[in-house]
């Protein structure tokens, strides 16, 4: 089974590449690896967030939105006010995908407004005409891609196939 990063209808699809690289390797996909996968895709992109590992990449806050910030209390970290968004991070079955993403229909609240959070989860990773992007699930489904080699023997030792 295949997996796949959905933001919103703007999919990011590692399943090809992913198994081309395991094909090119000689290695079949075993019982489960697609949804490891995922899984470490979604760690990838919380983790990064949480350690701010690509801010450098990113656009920093305005300062009237980080002023904004810290009068409300919130966390001064990009990506990072309420923690509603990191918390709706999962891997979900979709057909026959397994889906890294967010709780798309979920809705975030703050201050008496609401948004669904495949609309912010999209918003986040590709901008709008006044927010920056600041890509997060493409750079994880990157890392975790390139480095899949790894992640297939961390797999197989954790199901004690090694």
């Amino acid at each position: 089974m295949p997996v796949k990063v959905q933001v919103s209808g703007r999919n990011y699809l590692p399943a090809k590449r992913i198994k081309q690289k395991l094909k090119e390797k000689g290695e079949k996909l075993g019982r489960g690896f697609d949804k490891f996968v995922a899984e470490k895709i979604v760690e990838t992109a919380k983790t990064a967030i949480l350690e701010q590992r690509w801010a450098t990449k990113w656009k920093p806050l305005s300062p009237p939105y980080l002023e904004w910030k810290k009068r409300k209390g919130l966390d001064t970290r990009i990506l990072i006010a309420t923690g509603q968004y990191l918390d709706s991070f999962k891997v979900y079955r979709s057909g026959n995908f397994y889906v890294a993403g967010v709780e798309k229909e979920r809705l975030h609240y703050f201050e008496g407004r609401a948004v669904r959070m495949g609309e912010l989860a999209s918003w986040l990773e590709f901008g709008t005409r006044k927010m920056p992007p600041r890509p997060h699930w493409r750079p994880a489904f990157d890392y975790v891609s390139k480095n899949i080699r790894y992640f297939w023997k961390r797999f197989l030792r954790e199901k004690g196939r090694w």
